[in-house]
């Protein structure tokens, strides 16, 4: 398999203390798709990743979206490769989160048992599946032909007693969701993406109008007004269908609750598997205003007695 280059931003050689924060790991990374033996290969390289980030006591390690498929699927091959949430890819997960000691993030293609197909995000930790999100905010009619919405807000899960929100790509750019999981605690939000700049559309022309990259200004932006640490685990390079070709963004970060950047993928990580490692630690980053509070400063909820009748 291809080399591993290793982003590193840690405080110290021990990761944090149980509730005073988390160790993550990002990886980015070009993979194969729309296969069942591409399927294979991702999931060897999560084997692979999943014990590197290990090997820097990581307690947290996070895919990109669909990560053991790929992204770039039709229909069919989403039929094809789905899988239950306690299938082949789910399980591996939660092995190598006992093996390793390391909780993973695993974004997959899900099958319900009603047979819809959702862009689901499964969090695996001591073993056990201790949250499987399916996507909710669904970007463009390929998805909308692919995938089923999900029905349920994003989860928070305590990992290393340390609260971590899951979003996926597209929902990162929505403010009300941080703003929702921030409300239930979280301290931490993960989000696998799979950004890309021109891609083709599902009538087969290309867009016009590339890609925005959320990473110059939501992102950073959501950080700092939520209090909240943001992670964004995109893939990088080129990924291939009958339809066209992505070429993925490659931006890779994590973000802190003042909205400056802990760690990010440069120029040299887009030419080169990457695992980004940061020590999320909210002590350690400033308030972001000498006094104000924008989670417990915000009037919305009396909206109905602010605003003007009629």
């Amino acid at each position: 398999m291809r080399p591993i280059r290793i982003v590193s931003r840690l405080t110290d050689r021990e990761p944090p203390e149980r509730a005073s924060g988390l160790r993550l790991a990002l990886f980015q990374g070009e993979n194969p798709s729309g296969t069942p033996a591409a399927v294979a290969e991702n999931l060897a390289r999560m084997e692979q990743v999943v014990a590197l980030a290990a090997s820097y006591g990581s307690q947290l390690c996070a895919f990109p979206e669909c990560f053991n498929t790929g992204y770039a699927l039709d229909r069919r091959q989403c039929e094809e490769l789905a899988e239950p949430s306690d299938g082949t890819s789910v399980e591996l997960a939660r092995k190598l989160s006992t093996r390793h000691d390391v909780a993973v993030v695993l974004p997959y293609v899900e099958r319900a048992a009603d047979g819809a197909l959702h862009d689901s995000v499964a969090l695996a930790a001591d073993g056990e599946l201790v949250a499987n999100y399916r996507k909710t905010h669904l970007y463009g009619a390929a998805e909308r032909a692919n995938f089923t919405p999900g029905q349920e807000l994003p989860p928070v899960v305590e990992i290393n007693g340390f609260p971590v929100g899951l979003l996926n790509c597209y929902e990162c750019e929505f403010p009300p969701l941080y703003q929702y999981l921030a409300g239930r605690g979280a301290r931490l939000i993960v989000g696998p993406t799979a950004a890309d700049r021109h891609f083709t559309l599902r009538s087969g022309e290309p867009t016009l109008v590339a890609y925005p990259d959320a990473t110059e200004h939501i992102i950073p932006a959501m950080a700092a007004v939520w209090r909240v640490f943001v992670a964004y685990a995109n893939r990088r390079g080129w990924e291939s269908s009958e339809h066209g070709q992505w070429e993925y963004r490659g931006n890779s970060g994590i973000w802190a609750p003042d909205g400056s950047t802990v760690v990010t993928a440069g120029p040299e990580e887009r030419a080169v598997d990457s695992l980004l490692l940061a020590d999320c630690l909210p002590d350690s980053v400033p308030p972001f205003s000498p006094e104000g509070d924008h989670r417990s400063d915000s009037r919305i909820a009396a909206a109905d007695r602010l605003l003007p009748a009629g």
